[in-house]
């Protein structure tokens, strides 16, 4: 996809706002008319807001109450709909879907507060991309794709287990002056099998 500039987005207080992260996203997505898609993580709603206006079927979903209402005020004002849950992870959500896009907390640190989960990914950054992933059985069409933003800054041993069991590929990169993120997109290589690391 292509930022959209005509795409207006109000940041609100004590969400995570669009960041280079989110544009090196946007930039690597592509989605597919009706695909159903699922954006976990939402925050202002950005990324959602592009896939629906490119015709996917979009459900977002965010566990902070202030980025459910926060996204749902982006897509009234740009008269897009998608449908927004508060949810932790899959807690509350139903269905299958042919892509799910998630730009996980990644920085090393265990969130004390609300506003902490949308950086502190756990003790090696790993933690909360590990628990989605291990959840999306069941929710993941057959033949569907998981994409998804990594950090250079979680540990790589931890994140390289967190990926087992997944065709890896990498769509888009960036290299910050303290960092490397990169867009990896994630397919079913064989049989899942449940996994503990942490």
């Amino acid at each position: 996809m292509q930022i959209d500039q005509e795409i207006l987005i109000r940041s609100c207080e004590e969400v995570y706002g669009p960041s280079e992260d989110t544009w090196l996203l946007i930039n690597a997505l592509e989605v597919v008319r009706d695909e159903r898609v699922l954006e976990m993580g939402c925050g202002t709603g950005i990324i959602s807001l592009h896939m629906s206006k490119l015709g996917a079927k979009v459900t977002c979903v965010d566990i902070n109450p202030k980025a459910v209402e926060c996204a749902k005020h982006n897509a009234s004002r740009n008269d897009l709909l998608i449908n927004v849950m508060e949810s932790d992870l899959f807690q509350m959500v139903p269905g299958t879907f042919d892509l799910m896009v998630f730009n996980p907390p990644y920085l090393r640190g265990t969130p004390d507060q609300m506003q902490d989960l949308s950086w502190a990914g756990g003790p090696t950054g790993t933690e909360t991309l590990h628990r989605f992933l291990e959840q999306t059985d069941g929710h993941l069409a057959d033949g569907g794709r998981v994409v998804v933003v990594v950090s250079s800054l979680m540990q790589k041993g931890a994140l390289d287990k967190v990926l087992k069991g997944f065709k890896v590929r990498e769509l888009a990169s960036m290299r910050l002056f303290f960092e490397e993120l990169k867009v990896l997109e994630l397919r079913v290589s064989g049989p899942r099998k449940p996994r503990s690391y942490f």
